[in-house]
């Protein structure tokens, strides 16, 4: 599967809007949108936070061995700086 399917699957079941998303790993409003129409592929720092945020988790697996990727912690308040 595509980086961009993956994040229109994660989006959607999430019951969430990619404006709360945005909102919740600190972007832009339009921002996951963005992503999503332009089929723009993120860092893997801000697809691990668009899936945390989504309730998924983002893993890869090295020879048995898997490793889970956090992204970033964003705490969700009036005063997020927008970048």
């Amino acid at each position: 599967m595509k980086a961009t399917e993956a994040l229109r699957k994660m989006v959607k079941s999430s019951g969430k809007t990619a404006l709360q998303i945005s909102r919740e790993i600190g972007r832009k409003p339009n921002y996951v949108s963005s992503l999503l129409h332009r089929g723009s592929t993120p860092t893997v720092e801000t697809f691990a936070s668009i899936a945390k945020a989504c309730g998924a988790t983002l893993r890869l697996e090295l020879a048995g061995e898997s490793v889970e990727l956090d992204g970033w912690d964003v705490e969700v308040t009036e005063d997020v700086p927008i970048e």
